[in-house]
């Protein structure tokens, strides 16, 4: 965090949580229901950013500046939902920021399971390497973790995912799987970011994020 930029290494670690971890949100599909809004207290040091760092919103959900939605509307970017918000500001309520969802990530299109390697982990022991585990779509590690979520001390973990950006035609898309979640832009996008010197928000590529991750471009 660039703390000139946002006054503070977290912008809110407090507030009105609403329902926004009390709610087992879907990780795909839109959100089709209504849920009490969190109201982020902002910290006394904190400086208001184009993106607010909320430490209680997980980061399935990202906090914007109106005026960056509608900057988002020029480029191509998966379908996405927003809600208005009210962020505590000192003495005052901000009423231009918006809780951003996408909501559909890529994995299923993005991640080449059946190349990628998995195996089962513990809970205990975060450094024993159990038997491998094939993967060979999207489907199955679904079903693979349904199957393990009953487990008391298995869990999947990753040795190596790969990431299949040749095809990838949005700016702007989203993955849930670990080690690969989060928000990603294009490098358009990413220029564009930076040269209208919009604030609270860094970039890394994607292969510096964790050596488990292999891209293929």
């Amino acid at each position: 965090m660039n703390i000139k930029e946002t006054g503070t290494q977290f912008q809110s670690i407090d507030g009105n949580f609403g329902d926004i971890q009390s709610i087992n949100f879907p990780i795909e599909g839109k959100i089709d229901f209504n849920f009490a809004l969190p109201e982020p207290f902002m910290e006394r040091k904190a400086i208001p950013t184009t993106l607010l760092n909320a430490v209680f919103i997980s980061n399935g959900f990202l906090i914007f500046k109106d005026y960056f939605i509608d900057f988002l509307k020029n480029f191509s970017i998966d379908e996405y939902q927003t809600w208005k918000i009210k962020v505590h500001y000192k003495n005052n309520v901000l009423t231009d920021y918006s809780l951003f969802n996408i909501s559909y990530p890529k994995q299923r299109e993005l991640i080449d399971f059946k190349n990628s390697s998995f195996y089962l982990g513990k809970f205990s022991d975060h450094k024993h390497v159990g038997e491998d585990i094939n993967i060979s779509d999207y489907d199955n590690y679904l079903s693979t973790l349904e199957v393990l979520k009953n487990s008391k001390d298995s869990f999947l973990k990753q040795k190596k995912v790969i990431l299949d950006l040749r095809f990838v035609k949005v700016d702007m898309f989203k993955l849930w799987i670990d080690p690969l979640g989060g928000f990603y832009v294009s490098e358009e996008l990413k220029t564009s970011i930076e040269e209208q010197r919009f604030t609270g928000m860094a970039f890394r590529e994607v292969t510096e994020m964790d050596k488990r991750i292999e891209v293929v471009y």
